[in-house]
């Protein structure tokens, strides 16, 4: 019997051949670990329960201010709900290890718990490992996937679902603001930038709503270089740490966020958070399970869960359009 099985052995006290899960109920919740491990994940609004598709029933009432003058006033106002659809899809994800995969992959397991190997022995909970391992990869690809969800995508990660980019660039409410620039450079990419702010609904910088601009990192530099140049003595510096970059767009009260799925394309967005809704699955069907087989020294982890985006009242999301070259 190889090391790691008996470790195996020794710390569940039974092997099972032919891959039988085990199920370890007290392991964190799935879908929480894909999304408080992303940071543009966890700004949305997070619908749960969704199996297949909820309604997303938001209220917007337009509602007159009235003198009551007599006994009898009249109600005055309009009222229009968003009827828009969240459907979730059913995702999994697996990963097998050999003994030895299992040992070479080990320290970058442990720079994801940030523990020490210790000699001879396995340096934390199996599943822990596991789990952090796993979830580091599916944070990465699950953000990819409502981001940049295609059904028409020859990518068969991307094709489950459509995410943001189909849903904004497909709904003819969402605002263009049209550049004069045909291409975003360290000369004009402030301009273009606080250009698009400036097309944001006044409505939501009224009520305070939650918003954000998001771009590729190497258009966020631009914003910055453009800034910094011609401002030698307010130069805006770029915060350390974090996977993305993030800072106050200069002269005004809005954040600028990067994602690395924006990056080398000209495309920025304004979102208003509260409006973009992501749907999970209900806890009890959220599965993380790590089967063992004996006979071949094979170990594997996975995960299933459901997954979908939707944006509500496209009228307060605003993109770039570039003037064409």
């Amino acid at each position: 019997m190889s090391k790691l099985a008996k470790q195996l052995k020794e710390k569940f006290d039974y092997n099972v051949s032919g891959l039988p899960a085990w199920t370890d109920n007290t392991m964190p919740n799935v879908i929480t670990d894909l999304i408080e491990n992303s940071d543009f994940l966890g700004m949305l609004t997070l619908e749960e329960n969704v199996k297949g598709t909820k309604e997303i029933a938001l209220l917007n009432a337009n509602i007159t201010l009235q003198a009551k003058a007599s006994c009898t006033p009249s109600p005055d106002g309009s009222v229009i709900f968003t009827k828009a659809n969240l459907t979730t899809v059913p995702l999994y994800a697996g990963i097998k290890f050999c003994n030895e995969d299992l040992n070479g992959k080990m320290t970058q397991i442990l720079n994801e718990l940030g523990m020490k190997r210790q000699e001879g022995q396995l340096p934390a909970a199996l599943e822990d490992i596991l789990m952090a391992y796993l979830m580091k990869k599916l944070q990465r690809k699950a953000q990819r996937l409502v981001i940049l969800g295609d059904t028409a995508s020859l990518d068969a990660e991307l094709a489950p679902m459509e995410g943001l980019r189909e849903r904004i660039n497909n709904d003819t409410t969402v605002v263009d603001y049209m550049s004069a620039q045909a291409s975003i450079t360290a000369a004009n990419a402030y301009d273009i930038a606080y250009g698009l702010y400036t097309s944001i609904s006044t409505e939501l910088l009224d009520a305070g709503t939650p918003i954000a601009m998001f771009m590729g990192r190497d258009k966020a530099l631009l914003v910055l270089q453009d800034w910094n140049a011609a401002n030698p003595y307010s130069q805006v510096a770029v915060p350390a740490g974090g996977t993305s970059i993030r800072f106050t767009l200069p002269l005004t009260n809005i954040e600028i966020m990067t994602l690395p799925e924006l990056g080398s394309t000209n495309e920025m967005w304004v979102l208003p958070l509260s409006l973009v809704f992501l749907g999970v699955d209900s806890v009890d069907d959220m599965t993380f399970d790590i089967k063992y087989d004996a006979y071949i020294d094979e170990l594997k982890a996975e995960a299933s869960f459901r997954l979908g985006v939707q944006i509500v009242w496209g009228e307060y999301f605003t993109r770039l359009q570039l003037a064409v070259s």
